[in-house]
């Protein structure tokens, strides 16, 4: 007899764990809107690899509620380079889990899909990745609120 209740209770605990996993679902439901700032930034091109961070450059970006963004990009000066500034105002749109910046200031973020990854502690980071003209730029972005 207790034999049975054991085989009809893992035959439950079964059922229930395919109806929990039977959804169709397959990505969360998020809004990437929020205040992102810089964590990563590194470029990788001829002269090797770069921690513009660490160089002093920085990323801010807001994604605002109302579909605009704001904030400012700053890339350090490097060697025959000067210093580049930009401010990230223009609009955001997001397409499930990549987020594309539309901005009149010509850089790189406006050209670079954003996609949304799962932080364990934190929540979401936008993370880019892509090569422009011999150097990958590699971005990511934690959301410290939302907005």
């Amino acid at each position: 007899m207790q034999l049975s209740f054991m085989r009809i209770g893992a035959g439950v605990f079964a059922l229930a764990a395919l109806n929990a996993c039977g959804s169709d679902t397959t990505s969360p439901t998020v809004n990437a809107g929020g205040h992102y700032s810089a964590v990563t930034f590194i470029t990788t091109g001829g002269s090797g690899q770069t921690n513009q961070l660490l160089n002093g450059s920085t990323v801010t970006l807001d994604l605002n509620s109302d579909g605009t963004t704001g904030g400012h990009l700053h890339v350090a000066a490097t060697g025959s380079d000067p210093a580049f500034d930009a401010d990230m105002a223009g609009t955001w749109r997001q397409d499930g889990m990549i987020v594309t910046i539309s901005q009149p200031a010509d850089t790189f973020i406006r050209d670079m899909p954003f996609t949304l990854a799962v932080d364990a502690a934190d929540g979401w980071d936008l993370v880019g990745d892509k090569g422009f003209a011999g150097t990958r730029i590699q971005l990511t972005l934690k959301r410290s609120t939302a907005l």
